[in-house]
């Protein structure tokens, strides 16, 4: 069984690694992640954003949908959930630069 603390770093990092290790730590500054427990699965979100100067206030404005202040989507984002019980990790959702 993982600790919390654990699995959020899990979800995270396979978040981070989905969207790109090397586009994250080039916009790094203009990201965020979150992490919620549901059971027995912790829930993960990474987004980012490379547009100047964004908003990084974050809001959910739906049970599932992450936005910046003005409204406006992540342009890229991850979700992805680990069980805790065997490590194991499933992505969801990811929209990655068309680049990479």
């Amino acid at each position: 069984m993982l600790a919390a603390d654990e699995a959020k770093k899990i979800g995270i990092r396979t978040c981070i690694e989905a969207i790109g290790r090397s586009f994250y730590e080039e916009h790094g500054d203009n990201s965020v992640y979150s992490y919620g427990e549901n059971d027995g699965w912790m829930n993960c979100f990474v987004g980012v954003s490379d547009l100047p100067d964004p908003s990084l206030n974050c809001k959910l404005s739906e049970m599932s949908s992450y936005t910046l202040t003005d409204g406006n989507s992540w342009p890229y984002y991850a979700f992805c959930d680990v069980d805790m019980e065997s490590g194991r990790t499933v992505l969801g959702e990811v929209k990655r630069p068309e680049a990479l």
